[in-house]
């Protein structure tokens, strides 16, 4: 019921998706050393909060950086859970070695970051 792997073998090593599973699972250890009052800090700094960008204002009084749109990078490599990191992360492995085999490394990188956006 459950992909394990797909049938179409990679014709070159998937070094894109494998570092970024490193990162991403990197990130979610560090999250999990985290108070939960720090927790909430990093996902307010480095997540999407749709305010941030609606209301400069409020964003200036909590001390969100004005203008700055990294967040829309950053919280791709952000995880809520086990479940959530597993399940991407195992899509990624299944799924990411062909599209970039097919893509390229800089050119997947690129569809991976601009769609995270």
């Amino acid at each position: 019921m459950f992909p394990i792997q797909d049938s179409v073998p990679s014709r070159s090593v998937p070094v894109v998706t494998r570092a970024l599973i490193l990162i991403n699972v990197v990130v979610f250890f560090f999250e999990l050393r985290l108070s939960r009052e720090s927790i909430i800090q990093l996902f307010y700094l480095f997540g999407v909060v749709p305010a941030r960008f609606t209301d400069p204002e409020w964003a200036a009084s909590i001390g969100f950086p004005i203008g700055s749109y990294w967040s829309l990078l950053t919280h791709q490599f952000l995880h809520g859970g086990w479940l959530h990191i597993v399940a991407n992360m195992w899509t990624l492995w299944i799924f990411g070695d062909n599209v970039e085999d097919r893509m390229g490394p800089l050119r997947f990188i690129i569809f991976y970051l601009v769609c995270g956006v």
